[in-house]
């Protein structure tokens, strides 16, 4: 009987030759992936037991993300506590202010995840770094095991297979196919799952297409989410010099389910709070005021979603009613979307802009007033997730949102790509 990718990488983290779904299992990862946020909250953990530094950390990526700009004293104590850490204990890619980005991106712009490794991570949206073919597990509190152990401990999870084929439509993106194919799967049947993704729709995905398509995945309770690796993961490999053995699934792998989906007649979505799988084709919202529009996040900050929203907003300004904040997810992301003249499109569509930062997708940087409205290329919606509890967050693709900028309003983005 044949495996998974995610079972033969668990088995090999495990110094096994096979595991099987629902056994308890410790797995050493190959890389450990923590943020501001958590990680000095571990490492105050870690100083009482009377430790120094972490396990292992040659495979740690530590980067600044969730409070890169803030006059709060304690988080800049905690930075010059990572400081520290970073150079006494050897932690080998501290990502400081300057070279900063969200934890889930840095990682694939550095080429520091490989397809076959099993990525632990501290935050949620951690799975999204199975866009190249990689395991990618979030822990939470449970990282704290990994950082005194080094290893995880974790339960073998069932893999569900999923098919998407189409082409997608103008103004469709890959935030909308994900969102649609997630909510119709739905959490009961993807809870603590990992779904594996085949189909010529995920063929022609780009590396961003497939992040955001494991990304939104995390909104369903799924354990992991992987794309099998092809030629774009090996042109990603080689430009950072690296090579990997791939790992695919057996032909006779067992999986607990196989879905199949067509998007060829899919509209542009938008979720209505307070969860991101309540969506709802964007015409059925046409006109509805907009405050304040957030191009970003580790899942809507990417060059695939700056280049969507440039596309649309070049030759417009933002409608005067409206806050247009946007903000690339790293450092390198915006060096990029600078060479290629993205910048110069926001600015001179009177667009805020930062780098590197969660922002308001964590609840900070432009929060919202009472009543107000939020198109947002964000993570979640849930009522003051961005501020007043009684504020609005319409979650939608980069277009979406890019339209809704100049208009004031909800928008369709294909009247801007006619």
């Amino acid at each position: 009987m044949g495996q998974t990718i995610a079972e033969k990488i668990l088995a090999r983290a495990s110094g096994r030759e096979r595991v099987t779904p629902g056994e308890i299992i410790w797995a050493t990862p190959d890389v450990v992936i923590n943020h501001d946020h958590n990680f000095p909250r571990y490492l105050g953990a870690l100083e009482k037991m009377g430790r120094k530094g972490v396990a292992a950390p040659h495979k740690q990526i530590v980067t600044i993300d969730h409070r890169p700009y803030s006059d709060d004293l304690a988080v800049v104590r905690a930075r010059q506590q990572m400081r520290t850490l970073a150079r006494e204990g050897g932690i080998s890619h501290f990502f400081d202010l300057g070279n900063h980005g969200i934890s889930h991106n840095v990682p694939i712009d550095q080429g520091l995840v490989k397809p076959g490794q099993l990525v632990i991570a501290s935050d949620s949206r951690a799975p999204a770094l199975g866009c190249i073919g990689a395991l990618s597990i979030a822990l939470g509190q449970g990282q704290l095991t990994v950082l005194v152990t080094g290893q995880a401990w974790l339960r073998v999870p069932m893999t569900l297979k999923i098919n998407i084929t189409g082409k997608p439509r103008p103004g469709v993106m890959s935030r909308d196919i994900a969102t649609w194919v997630a909510a119709a799967i739905s959490d009961s049947r993807g809870d603590y799952r990992v779904l594996e993704f085949y189909g010529d729709t995920i063929d022609a995905f780009s590396l961003d297409e497939r992040h955001t398509l494991c990304n939104v995945c995390v909104d369903i309770g799924v354990k992991g989410a992987i794309v099998p690796p092809d030629q774009k993961v090996a042109d990603y490999l080689e430009r950072f010099g690296h090579h990997a053995d791939w790992v695919v699934s057996d032909a006779d792998a067992v999986f607990e389910e196989e879905i199949s989906f067509d998007i060829t007649d899919l509209e542009p979505q938008i979720a209505l709070p307070p969860d991101p799988m309540n969506i709802v084709p964007v015409t059925q919202l046409l006109g509805r005021k907009v405050n304040q529009v957030f191009i970003g996040s580790c899942i809507g900050g990417k060059l695939e979603d700056l280049r969507a929203a440039a596309q649309v907003l070049k030759g417009h300004q933002s409608h005067p009613d409206v806050h247009l904040l946007v903000i690339p997810a790293t450092a390198e992301i915006h060096r990029q979307a600078l060479a290629e003249g993205l910048m110069e499109i926001f600015s001179k569509a009177n667009a805020n802009i930062a780098v590197g930062a969660c922002g308001p997708c964590y609840g900070t940087i432009a929060p919202l007033s009472d009543e107000e409205v939020c198109v947002a290329t964000s993570t979640r919606n849930e009522n003051g997730r961005m501020g007043s509890p009684t504020a609005t967050i319409l979650l939608a693709n980069a277009a979406t949102a890019a339209a809704a900028a100049i208009r004031g309003a909800v928008a369709d983005p294909r009247e801007f790509l006619a």
